[in-house]
């Protein structure tokens, strides 16, 4: 048997190179595919789909701490991850959307233009922001006023700007051409919007979540006004606090699924073909899985090659066995408790890996 993982990340746990690596040492070898849908390790899995590289670049994380972030590099193009500078765990324990700011993304973006990149590609997820993108436009050359008086971008942004100062905006923005990676379509604000859909999930309270809701709102008008973008006419403008409504504003971008941009790169479906179990899976598998996340997206691919597919995550819940796999392996069973998983998951997936390997036999 050619077994293949393909799987996602476990979110604070595990990257998925280090997920399938993991599986794999316990079947016996194999192909590893590590994936991300735009979110945490986007950069790492695309530098690992094509053979590129990684460039470090020294910011810091959405409350002005340093940090090392970066983009990857495939060729000519570079690859940014928001979570690397703005995601949940660059910030550490504290979660405070109104005070934090995109601003680490913005340089990181504003690093690969200076470097000559002009083919960017932006993976959206995992973020703890919800500035609407204003800190990352100030790295980029933005300058949000008030009675002339420069604002400092942060989740509050849209309370107090008044105007925005474009004079300054980087002019490689309108030379390169940008990928948006991104699998979220919430709109920029309203009921539906990164605010109130994803804000409680960064530490926002209920007001808190109307506050940041209400300035998303201004930033929008603000952005019609001063850079000409229409915020109901981005189709991806909710993602990571707004932070791609923001982006959008000033580099007109084609959004496409992170998993498809990420399957094109590593060659997915020629690699699918030479397989015959393909492995996937992700920190927790539950019904939202069904609606086109990675676990099942790979499950579709597979199945088109008449492929086996094993499911492997850290909880799966009833609502998620119906991805379409052969079969479901949670890390979280037999007296295996959730926190048990967190500090064990390399060695519980080379048991899943072992056992995989006894139902359909050694790797060739």
């Amino acid at each position: 048997m050619k077994y293949l993982a393909a799987a996602d990340s476990y979110k604070g746990c595990l990257s998925s190179r280090e997920v399938c690596g993991a599986l794999l040492r316990g079947i016996g070898g194999g192909t590893a595919v590590p994936l991300s849908d735009g979110g945490e390790g986007f950069a790492d899995s695309a530098a690992s789909a094509c053979g590129g590289f990684f460039v470090p670049v020294f910011t810091v994380n959405s409350y002005g701490a340093p940090v090392k972030a970066g983009y990857a590099v495939c060729g000519d193009t570079a690859v940014v991850e928001t979570a690397l500078a703005d995601g949940l765990a660059a910030a550490g324990s504290r979660r405070d959307p109104l005070y934090a700011s995109s601003y680490g993304t913005g340089y990181t973006v504003r690093a690969a233009l200076e470097a000559g990149y002009r083919r960017i590609i932006i993976g959206f997820g995992g973020s703890a922001v919800n500035d609407g993108g204003a800190g990352a436009l100030r790295a980029l050359g933005a300058v949000f006023l008030r009675s002339g008086s420069e604002v400092v971008p942060d989740g509050r942004c849209g309370e107090t700007a008044e105007e925005i100062d474009t004079s300054g905006l980087m002019p490689e923005l309108k030379e390169a051409s940008f990928i948006f990676a991104c699998d979220v379509t919430n709109p920029f604000c309203g009921p539906c919007g990164a605010s109130e859909v994803y804000s409680p999930q960064k530490g926002a309270t209920a007001a808190d979540a109307e506050r940041l809701d209400r300035s998303l709102a201004s930033l929008a008008e603000l952005y019609r006004k001063y850079l000409g973008t229409d915020m109901s006419d981005v189709p991806c403008a909710g993602a990571a606090g707004g932070l791609a409504g923001g982006l959008a504003a000033v580099c007109r971008p084609t959004v496409r699924s992170g998993f498809d941009v990420i399957a094109e790169l590593c060659g997915f479906d020629r690699k699918i073909r030479g397989c015959d179990i393909v492995i996937t899976g992700e920190g927790r598998t539950d019904a939202q899985t069904k609606y086109g996340k990675l676990p099942k997206r790979v499950a579709e691919t597979a199945k088109k090659y008449g492929k086996t597919v094993v499911c492997v995550s850290g909880m799966i819940t009833p609502e998620g066995r119906g991805i379409g796999a052969d079969l479901y392996i949670p890390l979280v069973r037999d007296g295996v408790t959730a926190e048990y998983s967190l500090t064990h998951a390399a060695e519980l997936l080379e048991k899943a890996g072992r056992e995989i390997r006894t139902l359909y036999g050694n790797n060739t």
